[in-house]
């Protein structure tokens, strides 16, 4: 099921990557009077984007928007870089930070858990392997999930 979010994506990717940026993340959050779309960049080099990278690609985002008009109700646009809490959100996004340190939440617990810190070892187009902080029941200390498992992910940028 294709959900706004991804459409959304798939509309303002070409402009994005035009103005030397990539789409980390979108979400559109309820606020209590008006909508947020939030829309999470980076810089094609992997870098930060900066407060003029984001100023810019609100601009262009918000005339693409307002033709688009995917979301009738009133919104407002955010435009932000990833930063060092980076969310992990396509399999490509895992594989380029493996060996990273990783917070994952799941959907489902998995060994009476649903969040788990540690290092990605492996990443694939079909799940990742995480080397667990603190060792699990009977002392497993290595974890896989399918990407489907995952609720969410980002890097952990409190660990040095």
């Amino acid at each position: 099921m294709i959900t706004l979010e991804d459409k959304i994506e798939g509309e303002i990717t070409p402009l994005v990557q035009e103005l030397g940026c990539e789409v980390v993340r979108i979400a559109l959050f309820p606020n209590r009077r008006n909508k947020v779309l939030q829309i999470m960049i980076e810089r094609i080099d992997g870098s930060s984007a900066n407060i003029d990278d984001c100023q810019k690609i609100s601009k262009s985002l918000s005339l693409k928007l307002d033709v688009m008009n995917v979301i009738t109700d009133h919104y407002n646009l955010e435009v932000s870089s990833a930063g060092i809490d980076r969310p992990l959100v396509k399999p490509k996004d895992f594989v380029r930070f493996c060996h990273s340190h990783v917070v994952v939440k799941t959907r489902v617990a998995k060994f009476g858990c649903k969040n788990f810190k540690g290092n990605l070892e492996f990443a694939s187009e079909n799940g990742i392997k995480l080397r667990l902080d603190v060792p699990l029941q009977g002392n497993e200390n290595e974890i896989s999930f399918l990407y489907e498992e995952i609720s969410s992910a980002h890097i952990d940028g409190n660990k040095k």
